[in-house]
């Protein structure tokens, strides 16, 4: 059974892909970016010429990998929390490049309004 997170962030993309803003504002992007809750599954997104797909496992070239719980992920993601407090907290931890990990929590967040 999948997580909470992943279930939140196939939902989320799932409507967020035909918003005009995501669309513009993921469309020149080639990016992947990957989760891994200690306590669930990893999953991934990839962003491809502003097309979203959320997959199962490990991305094969992450720019970013995000580690938190499985509930503060699904926090950040419905936009209950707030990604960049969470990391000033220590809860949310960025492997790779902390700038595209930012950016992806701004489109989350347009994303869930």
């Amino acid at each position: 059974m999948a997580s909470r997170s992943l279930q939140a962030l196939r939902e989320l993309i799932s409507r967020a892909g035909e918003k005009p803003m995501i669309k513009m504002r993921t469309a020149r992007m080639v990016k992947s970016f990957q989760f891994k809750p200690p306590d669930a599954e990893p999953y991934y997104l990839e962003i491809v010429n502003g097309v979203l797909k959320v997959g199962e496992g490990l991305a094969s070239n992450p720019i970013s990998t995000i580690v938190a719980t499985d509930d503060d992920l699904t926090g950040i993601i419905t936009g209950r929390l707030d990604a960049v407090q969470l990391f000033f907290a220590g809860r949310v931890k960025v492997q790779g490049s902390l700038f595209d990990a930012q950016e992806l929590a701004t489109i989350l967040k347009d994303a869930a309004k």
